[in-house]
């Protein structure tokens, strides 16, 4: 929810940020701007800004792409909040089931995975390297809405791109799958670009960690559920007890 006088700048600032990070190559300020729907004046005056932070970098086209500091941001996130340490080892141990592995924040009406493995791949190889994608085409995504009320929902669709793309009402609206997934506990979808037969994804919110959601997706049955739920919840748990065990940074 908004608060009560948001900062405009600060929101288009970041978003011009989250823009280039996602864009994967150079782009020009006034692509950028017809992307986030914002005058192309404002959104050079936005990279300059960024640029001079190191946040954003333009090539010889003058063109922009993220900056080194950028890079130093995350780092800086990845360590401090020791998540991706804490969890590579129990989304390692899920690949056991053979189905595909993910672990995702939510990002407005987007998932970003952190972590995603396909079985048979190198699971070092699953850190970081999927696109966005459209939170309510994932498991991952519908699990971390759920944590959200159907109000939030309504506000933060009717602010996107994709609003006129999303089926919020009815029976098969997105608002009654969140209803599904918060009565679960975990959601359990048919959804994302596979299409095939029996292709579902199965997630569940990581505790403590509100924002972030981890799953499993392949052609598994309903029989193979409750035992797919168990050890999720497992690798919730061990997730959640190496980050309560995890060393705060002391200040002198």
């Amino acid at each position: 929810m908004k608060p009560a006088q948001p900062n405009q700048s600060l929101i288009d600032g970041l978003a011009c940020l989250q823009a280039l990070a996602a864009h994967g190559g150079p782009i020009g300020s006034r692509q950028l701007g017809r992307m986030l729907g914002l005058e192309p004046t404002r959104v050079n005056r936005l990279l300059k800004t960024l640029a001079h932070l190191g946040l954003a970098q333009q090539d010889e086209k003058r063109k922009y792409a993220p900056g080194p500091a950028i890079h130093v941001l995350a780092a800086q996130s990845l360590r401090a909040s020791g998540l991706l340490t804490n969890a590579l080892g129990p989304l390692e141990g899920l690949l056991e089931f053979g189905y595909q592995v993910a672990m995702g924040v939510l990002w407005r009406d987007q998932v970003v995975y952190l972590y995603f493995v396909s079985p048979g791949a190198d699971p070092r190889q699953g850190i970081a390297q999927e696109p966005l994608f459209p939170a309510h085409h994932s498991g991952l995504g519908q699990a971390l809405l759920a944590m959200h009320t159907d109000d939030e929902v309504r506000e933060l669709y009717a602010g996107t791109p994709h609003a006129g793309e999303v089926v919020l009402d009815g029976a098969n609206g997105l608002l009654a799958d969140l209803a599904r997934t918060r009565e679960q506990g975990y959601a359990l979808t048919r959804v994302g670009e596979t299409g095939a037969v029996g292709w579902r994804t199965l997630a569940l919110v990581l505790d403590g960690q509100a924002g972030t959601a981890i799953g499993l997706a392949g052609d598994f049955t309903d029989r193979s559920v409750p035992r797919l739920v168990r050890a999720l919840r497992s690798a919730a748990a061990t997730i959640a007890e190496a980050s309560d065990r995890r060393p705060r940074s002391r200040t002198t």
